[in-house]
């Protein structure tokens, strides 16, 4: 038997540099915010950023899922714990140097964190 290739047309293929690139840029913006950040008023509260991927951790207690912003430019977190419980933690970035992150919830308290 005698495969034959297909020609695959070139708007197809510059459709998906295109859409791979884009991704590849999706996936890098979180490389500003990834680590471990510490709330300086609860040390026992950390965020961690890897990529599009989260965890928020309170003493024993975690939640991990993703993360992304959105139109506004609030950071939007996705998060499940060991138990399938599902949450929604949406943040403004109020502030933010290397080292210090300050996040302020839609009533307005603000919360600062550090590398």
């Amino acid at each position: 038997m005698v495969m034959h290739r297909k020609h695959v047309p070139h708007q197809i293929v510059v459709f998906f540099v295109a859409l791979l690139t884009a991704l590849a840029l999706l996936c890098s913006c979180g490389s500003d915010l990834d680590g471990t950040w510490r709330s300086q008023k609860d040390p026992d509260t950390r965020i961690r950023f890897s990529g599009s991927k989260v965890r928020v951790t309170y003493g024993r207690f975690r939640i991990d899922g993703t993360w992304e912003k959105d139109e506004e430019g609030n950071i939007v977190m996705t998060l499940t714990d060991k138990n399938g419980d599902k949450y929604k933690i949406v943040a403004t970035v109020s502030d933010k140097d290397a080292s210090h992150l300050t996040l302020s919830n839609p009533d307005g308290e603000k919360e600062v964190f550090k590398k």
